[in-house]
């Protein structure tokens, strides 16, 4: 620890033994003496420690408490920056953030000088960029530091800086296994996607007086800069948390607007019949309580004050109702029904219903979509009645042979089908291009006369009156006769409503059927004059009905004047056989008269459809009832089309023009194809077939198309008469009469109304119904039999139908035709 020496300056004698030994003694005393003064330094000097330990935890302490805190950011920075410089001793501290590789100042102990304002980015800091990348500590001096790097931290008001990278993520396992350091000298830190990255810095001033930092004041500084990274975290993941809660919040606003704006009706039941959830549109349609919360209202409880209709309005139980009986298990697809909204107005429905399973499969509900068909609905009535009264006409006038009863049932049909008080039949002569009254209908004598006065302004106009609406008649066209038709002239039609049809065969006009809804138009006294209130006005399907049913009447008409000119001739046979070939022309022009109005019908439905296409200022809820109405339209004429063709091919039939495609065919193919179609259609029906098993297949020469319309005739024929439903059975056998050769019997039966006895021997005549068909609703003109029959005649079979009679006990029809053997 030291020596000590005792001198005795100009004497040559030795220290004696008893001096030597109190030297000896002083040295151990003042031994002890400097240890002691060693001890002391050593214990104040840790106490100082243990005081900067302890200020220095409770630093940390204090800035972890305010990290875990709900203070934000800035505030949190500033804390950490106050500790910082504190715990330090050093005047100025400040710290950066790192965004988009550009740095800003957050917080600082000390007035920042203005040109510190900038955010100088990363790449122009070199110093602060090795940090970064390096992810450790910096001392720089400031004679180390020069360019952009040196401007700002004078702008800062700092000199010798540490540079502590405020590192943020957490370690990968190579970085843990091989060291932090080590790990990140060929990574950058700041590309650390989800491990350590650097977020910032604290940058801390350091006075000349101090040479660098100590290992404590890194320490603690690192200690400061981790809380701060955790704090930056931090506030980055709440910010993401809020953003994800807004836009979560926004995705559920947006989700449940459009759910509730729909304009089909969604509806969730869980299995035991509660509802669980629903949009606005349901609720509409089913006349939910609007302030209902679900699940707080069972569905049967609902229905128990609720009343639903079909579309024949017959109340439907609760157990009946279309969801009720999806909760039991069965298939609801395109079902109707009819429900009365809160403003009193009846709505018809169409539904559609799936099951809704959970993750394991499970059944937990049901899920209901409710679709507006009001539209759709009238349209499908409009066109069957207009079938009906076409149908009807046929009818009606098969036979007659008076011009004056076929014109009346033609008017009265068309009054009532196309909503007209009264009308007029005239008859046109061509000599001397002149109208004469046939007859009338919701006239008295007295208004009848007036009545004609009043038209003969367009029918017999003078010289200088309006000609337009004749002419139009004179070429065969229906014309609306009103105000709007003859907007360049004086308005002589302010209080007429007519719709005007001519009547022709074969391009001869034969007269008018005149049409009158003159009296739904009524005037109203306003000031300043008087308007004239317009009820619904004829559109286009009333003048393509209209069109359609004259044209007929005009062939009626001819034929009954054919039919007269027999009946005065008689046994002239030239004219006998005129008569018989107009007969088959009067199916044949019927066919090609009625694809007239068809036309019209399909020509309109598409062009309003490309106007519907082309129009972009139309709500779209309007725009898909009119898409749906089109399509019903096109579907209703497609129909009738059809027994527009089959008008046609009895005509065919009937002059010898059908030529068989002959070809060896396989009856079995032919009946498996028949049914797979028909069973795919008819979801009340249970349509199968069953072949006998031979030895020889079921060939038989014949035309493929020709033998899938028997089939498709007599099962469509069985469908239609089953109206309650029921097994179509098709069977299939072989047998060799007496003749020795092989034939094929098939089977067609089903479980309708039945045909009565009386009636079967003239089931397959052309126009023949059953006596027992007109009480129901099924319509038809009796020629499908005949087509079926003609067709197995020209391929050698025969037909023949079994039945009692009895409703519920059907009909069996049984057609053979002859096996080929190969």
């Amino acid at each position: 620890m030291g020596i000590l020496t005792l001198d005795n300056p100009g004497r040559a004698a030795s220290f004696s033994s008893e001096q030597q030994q109190l030297a000896r003694t002083i040295a151990q005393h003042a031994t002890l003496a400097i240890h002691n003064a060693y001890l002391s330094q050593e214990a104040h000097r840790e106490r100082e420690r243990a005081r900067r330990l302890i200020t220095r935890a409770q630093s940390l302490y204090t800035i972890a408490m305010a990290v875990n805190s709900n203070k934000d950011l800035p505030s949190i920075l500033e804390i950490a920056t106050q500790h910082l410089a504190r715990g330090l001793n050093v005047e100025q501290a400040c710290i950066a953030l790192l965004e988009a590789d550009q740095l800003s100042i957050i917080s600082s102990n000390q007035h920042i000088s203005p040109e510190s304002n900038f955010s100088p980015p990363l790449t122009n800091l070199p110093r602060s960029l090795h940090a970064a990348i390096q992810g450790t500590p910096l001392f720089v001096p400031q004679q180390q530091t020069q360019g952009e790097e040196k401007r700002w931290f004078e702008s800062l008001g700092l000199h010798h800086v540490m540079i502590m990278p405020l590192m943020a993520g957490e370690h990968t396992e190579a970085e843990k296994r091989h060291g932090n350091d080590q790990h990140r000298q060929h990574i950058p830190a700041t590309e650390h996607a989800g491990h350590i990255h650097c977020v910032g810095f604290a940058f801390i001033d350091y006075p000349k007086k101090m040479r660098s930092p100590s290992q404590g004041h890194y320490a603690f500084a690192q200690d400061i800069a981790t809380q701060c990274a955790l704090a930056v975290e931090k506030a980055r993941i709440l910010a993401e948390a809020e953003q994800a809660v807004a836009l979560a919040t926004e995705r559920a606003n947006t989700l449940d607007a459009v759910f509730n704006a729909m304009t089909e009706g969604i509806i969730v039941l869980d299995m035991e019949g509660r509802i669980a959830i629903n949009n606005n549109t349901a609720t509409h349609f089913l006349g939910l309580p609007p302030d209902m919360r679900p699940p707080t209202i069972q569905l049967a409880t609902f229905l128990q004050h609720q009343p639903i209709h079909s579309l024949r309005g017959q109340r439907i139980p609760p157990s009946d109702f279309p969801l009720a009986r999806a909760l039991r298990g069965e298939h609801v697809r395109g079902e109707y029904f009819v429900t009365r909204r809160a403003d009193g107005t009846e709505r018809a429905v169409e539904v559609n219903v799936e099951p809704l399973f959970d993750g394991e499969a499970r059944q937990i509900g049901i899920v209901g979509a409710f679709r507006d068909a009001t539209e759709q609905v009238r349209v499908d009535q409009r066109i069957r009645g207009a079938l009906d009264t076409m149908l009807h006409a046929a009818e009606a006038v098969s036979g007659l042979t008076d011009t004056k009863e076929i014109s009346h049932h033609v008017l009265t049909m068309s009054l009532k089908t196309l909503n007209c008080e009264r009308g007029m039949v005239l008859l046109f002569d061509r000599d001397t291009q002149t109208f004469t009254p046939l007859l009338s209908l919701g006239f008295t004598e007295e208004t009848k006369e007036q009545w004609l006065a009043e038209q003969a302004i367009w029918l017999a106009p003078d010289e200088g009156q309006y000609t337009s609406f004749r002419d139009q008649l004179l070429g065969g066209h229906v014309t609306l006769i009103n105000a709007e038709q003859c907007l360049e002239q004086p308005n002589p039609f302010q209080t007429t409503m007519i719709l005007a049809a001519p009547i022709i065969h074969n391009h001869n006009l034969q007269g008018l059927m005149l049409l009158d809804r003159s009296a739904r138009l009524r005037k109203e006294k306003q000031p300043g004059g008087t308007r004239l209130l317009v009820n619904p006005a004829f559109n286009i399907w009333d003048m393509a009905v209209a069109e359609g049913i004259a044209q007929f009447a005009g062939l009626a008409i001819e034929q009954a004047r054919w039919q007269q000119e027999v009946e005065i001739a008689r046994m002239n046979a030239e004219t006998m056989r005129r008569s018989n070939a107009l007969k088959d022309e009067f199916l044949a022009i019927t066919a090609h008269e009625f694809r007239t109005p068809l036309t019209v019908i399909l020509a309109h439905s598409q062009m309003m459809g490309r106007i519907l296409s082309r129009t972009e200022q139309i709500d779209p809820i309007v725009r898909e009832k009119f898409h749906e109405s089109i399509t019903s339209i096109d579907v209703q004429t497609h129909q009738l089309t059809n027994i527009v063709n089959t008008f046609l091919e009895v005509t065919h039939l009937n002059r010898g023009q059908i030529a068989l495609k002959l070809e060896a065919i396989n009856l079995e193919d032919i009946v498996k194809q028949a049914v797979a179609t028909h069973a795919a259609t008819s979801s009340l029906h249970q349509i199968s077939y069953a072949i006998e098993p031979y030895e020889h297949p079921y060939l038989v020469m014949g035309d493929k198309a020709r033998l899938l319309q028997i089939f498709a005739n007599l099962l469509q024929n069985a469908i239609k008469y089953s109206s309650h439903g029921g097994p179509i059975n098709v069977i299939l056998t072989q047998y060799t009469p007496s003749e020795d050769k092989p034939m094929i019997e098939v089977r067609v039966k089903d479980t309708g109304i039945g045909i009565p006895p009386d009636a079967q021997g003239r089931l397959f005549e052309r126009f023949y119904r059953a006596p027992n068909t007109e009480g129901s609703n099924v319509r038809g003109v009796g020629l499908g039999l005949y087509v079926v029959a003609e067709f197995l005649r020209l391929h050698g079979g025969t037909i023949r139908v079994e039945s009692t009679g009895i409703p519920g006990e059907g009909s069996c029809f049984i057609f053979t035709l002859p096996l080929i053997k190969q």
